[in-house]
């Protein structure tokens, strides 16, 4: 809906700078990052050089190296990882690094997840192998426990149990060669023997005379190593994956990770990092039963029945070692050697078996993963049916990294970003801006693309390329226009970084009703395509909180442990406060749990069970803009008052006047997309709020009044008046095109090139230039237009006059035409660029080998090999008439 009266940030386009409110001051971390594919490692000082140069042009801040698998037919320039000449390679990069102030970061190891050639096999992911059997009577000659043959090499026994009568009895000793001779009469016979009392020597008299004819059950376990390889692993890096759960195994693999460092003298980068936990295999450790005991008080290898037939209480509390396990012996263990080597973390915890708030919360960095496309519903995105997937990152799955640093006191959250939106050279620009502005109300502010592949200069096109998209790099047709998006995402995070997080709820994590679930098997990830499953109630009690205008952050066991009340607020150890604990599901948890909530209630604390909107709002005032206009946004606090990152995700224009949950004295809008600074028009509490379908805005708040800020505000009042169709006639020319468009076209209204009778103009990817002239009276010349560019396929420049307005990349296509229009004759220049899908199919049906990686090589968004030559032209170009706004 459209109201009479329109409030625009864009009339008032006055910088507020000498008033204080100006953008923050941009760190380096708030630059986009990426991860840096190297195949084979195959990388040579003068492409490094000239590689980096392109990513910092282009805006990126940071590089996180990660080693994979090779190039066909390039062995012979492969480097193996952390040989001298790789580290020589390393130290090239943060020499280069220094100069073009980009952060340089690096895998703990090639492909993922950690391992290598340096992995023995006892040291290895292993699994538990269950041999189950049975026998009858009081005693057993060579009962087989063997594991197949092929197994043999790979298992070592770890336990043998028996049991009868619901008593277990440890048989290990008695296993030699995978055979059982045991004789368990005997010992009765020895208690019998031994025994002074008559009641007692009765039951054992009368038990041995049962045993005679008794129906045992033996269980072997078995330590099955070697239970996976490293994925993608790069030369030198090809091996065994590490026993995450056994920490002297990681500890000598991060030993022989930092002898390379210590013998080649390199220093240590920026941040190590730790890809999603995906050893699916791993379901042991060899110390397991020792490390159960302590941990839970019983003995396991006594109800290894009850754990394979899926008892909850025993199934639960294996998991829960195992997450502990892994959070002590991997994540804490793995953070305090890079802290060692004055190196941080930046890990993903999703995916792993733990209670993932307190495997984020041991790094410095919490990363979260978005995987698919979100179906927002967005007016006017291209939708590209059939070569998308959805986003298994739903919103509540996107928050669980954002939460732990924020009750924790960290100052980033990150992303593995735009991992399969769509097929590889199908992405544009507008479709990344969404599922970014989606992260960003989640929580993250440091984002890195997934991600960037190293690839020589001169290599053929279109060069060497990872497996999956997005292909965020030089050889990417999106690249010419990719520095905006850089500086949205600048933009965005200078604010986002700033200040304090300001959520309104803690949310207990109800790990234990996860852990109950899915008794089919042993091991529970919590991996992004499994919550859906593992935690539905969970999911839509988020959602639940979320549509009703609160935002919240979750909380496990052990950090409600430390959590106080004070002054009125929830305080977690850290000093972030919150307004109220919300306990969703069934409330299971360990009694110090309880009974520090009961205590903190008992202090006033708001502590409240189940998500209704009534309960939620007696601690917290939501927001208007969230639960009445379904705009996603987040807040952080800030030394001269709030500042939100507000998306409109929706079909809907939003043109209201709301309330902020808030206090506060005077208000400004920043653009992410142009960097303009606005007041904002105020009506008492409300503020006016226009948000175009797709749009994104920043909104900072003051607790006093800004000068001239009401006079301003005067000023700004507007609304769309008329519109006006440019209606040509057309040229359109190429530049940087591949292959050459020699023609010049001449159209009589915008379309797109790949319709036009010429075989080259067909397939090319590159950038279109769409000129035009009309005529403006003097009356209409004084007007204030914007360009409304309709359809673009897939990002424009446009210049009026000859003076570049800016660059249009993302839903609504529509730039303001500032002061460039004049009485008469008026100039438009519209330079198109697409994306590299019809090339790239046109070398399918050529049938031009260019798919040369090794391993995977390129595939489908279902990991399938496929060809492109089937595939339909995609729109290249302006596919849609141009119209002139005024307001």
């Amino acid at each position: 809906m459209i109201k009479k009266t329109i409030f625009t940030a864009v009339i008032a386009t006055i910088t507020l700078t000498a008033f204080g409110q100006q953008w923050p001051e941009v760190r380096p971390e708030a630059k986009a990052g990426a991860r840096w594919w190297w195949l084979g490692s195959a990388v040579d000082k003068e492409n490094l050089k000239w590689t980096m140069q392109e990513y910092a042009n282009h805006g990126i801040g940071a590089l996180e190296i990660t080693p994979i698998y090779g190039v066909q037919g390039n062995d012979a320039n492969n480097i193996p990882y952390l040989s001298d000449r790789w580290m020589e390679m390393l130290r090239e990069v943060q020499k280069n690094g220094k100069e073009l102030g980009i952060e340089v970061d690096m895998a703990t190891g090639t492909g993922w997840p950690f391992g290598g050639p340096w992995v023995p096999l006892e040291e290895s992911a292993c699994k538990a192998v269950f041999i189950d059997t049975t026998f009858v009577g009081d005693a057993v000659d060579g009962l087989d426990l063997s594991v197949l043959e092929k197994e043999a090499k790979y298992c070592r026994l770890n336990r043998a149990m028996a049991y009868w009568q619901g008593e277990p009895y440890d048989v290990t000793e008695y296993v030699r060669n995978g055979k059982l001779t045991w004789k368990p009469a005997d010992l009765l016979k020895t208690k019998i023997n031994s025994s002074t009392n008559k009641t007692q020597k009765k039951i054992l008299k009368q038990k041995l005379k049962d045993m005679k004819s008794a129906h045992w059950q033996v269980i072997a376990l078995y330590c099955r190593y070697g239970v996976m390889n490293v994925k993608r692993a790069a030369p030198g890096g090809m091996g065994l994956v590490v026993d995450h759960f056994d920490k002297k195994a990681v500890s000598n693999y991060l030993q022989h990770i930092e002898g390379a460092f210590e013998r080649t003298h390199t220093p240590y980068p920026h941040t190590f990092f730790n890809d999603s936990y995906e050893v699916e295999a791993a379901t042991w450790t060899p110390t397991l039963f020792e490390e159960f005991e302590k941990r839970r008080g019983y003995k396991l290898e006594h109800y290894l029945r009850q754990l394979l037939n899926g008892d909850t209480k025993i199934l639960s509390d294996y998991r829960e070692t195992l997450g502990d396990l892994l959070l002590e012996n991997f994540t804490q263990q793995w953070t305090t050697w890079a802290h060692k080597h004055g190196a941080i973390t930046r890990n993903q915890a999703h995916g792993s078996p733990a209670n993932l708030i307190d495997c984020y919360a041991a790094v410095d960095i919490p990363e979260i993963e978005g995987f698919g496309l979100s179906e927002f519903g967005i007016k006017g995105l291209r939708k590209d049916s059939g070569k998308t997937r959805k986003n298994d990152s739903d919103f509540s799955m996107l928050k669980y990294a954002p939460s732990a640093a924020h009750i924790c006191g960290k100052p980033y959250t990150s992303s593995e970003t735009f991992t399969w939106l769509t097929e590889h050279f199908r992405t544009s620009l507008s479709q990344l801006k969404p599922d970014i502005d989606l992260m960003f109300c989640a929580g993250v502010n440091h984002m890195f693309f997934h991600g960037t592949c190293y690839s020589p200069k001169d290599d053929p096109w279109p060069g060497w390329k990872f497996y999956a998209s997005i292909d965020m790099s030089p050889t990417n047709s999106i690249w010419r226009d990719a520095p905006y998006f850089m500086q949205y995402v600048e933009r965005c995070q200078s604010f986002l970084q700033m200040g304090q997080p300001d959520n309104d709820f803690l949310v207990y994590l109800p790990v234990r009703d996860m852990w109950q679930k899915n008794p089919q098997k042993l091991l529970m990830q919590f991996s992004i395509h499994a919550m859906g499953k593992l935690a539905p109630e969970f999911i839509q009690s988020i959602l639940d909180i979320d549509h009703a205008g609160f935002d919240c952050d979750y909380i496990s066991e052990r950090y409600i442990l430390t959590t106080n009340y004070k002054d009125g607020m929830l305080e977690t150890a850290t000093g972030t406060r919150y307004k109220a604990l919300i306990i969703p599901g069934s409330g299971n948890m360990p009694g110090n749990v309880k009974a520090h909530i009961e205590e903190l209630k008992a202090q006033g604390a708001h502590i409240i069970y189940g998500t209704q909107t009534a309960d939620l709002m007696k601690a917290a005032k939501p927001e208007a803009i969230k639960a009445d206009c379904g705009l996603k946004a987040i807040r952080r606090k800030n030394d001269t008052g709030y500042h939100y990152f507000i998306a409109n995700l929706s079909p809907n224009d939003i043109h209201e006047c709301l309330p902020l949950a808030i206090s506060f004295k005077d208000a400004a809008w920043f653009n992410p997309l142009n960097g303009e600074i606005t007041p904002a028009h105020i009506s008492g509490d409300s503020i006016d709020i226009s948000l175009k379908s797709g749009e994104s805005m920043i909104l900072q708040t003051y607790n006093e009044a800004m000068p001239l800020n009401d006079k301003n505000n005067k000023a700004t009042a507007g609304s769309i008046t008329d519109s006006m169709v440019i209606k040509g006639p057309w040229t359109l020319t190429f530049t940087e095109e591949a292959p050459k468009v020699k023609k010049t076209f001449s159209l009589t209204k915008p379309q797109t090139w790949e319709t036009l009778d010429d075989d080259n103009v067909k397939v090319t990817m590159g950038t279109g230039v769409y000129t035009t002239r009309f005529k403006l009276t003097k009356a209409e010349a004084k007007k204030h237009w914007k360009i409304d560019l309709g359809d673009v396929r897939e990002s424009a420049r446009v210049y009026i006059n000859g003076h570049f307005i800016g660059c249009a990349w993302s839903v609504p296509f529509i730039l303001d035409c500032k002061n460039t229009l004049k009485v008469g004759n008026n100039e438009v220049r519209i330079e198109v660029t697409n994306l590299p899908a019809n090339r790239i199919a046109d070398y399918d049906r050529r049938g031009i080998k260019w798919r040369k990686m090794e391993e995977i090589n390129v595939v489908d968004i279902n990991y399938k090999r496929t060809t492109y030559d089937s595939w339909e032209p995609m729109p290249s170009g302006l596919n849609s008439e141009v119209r002139l706004l005024e307001y």
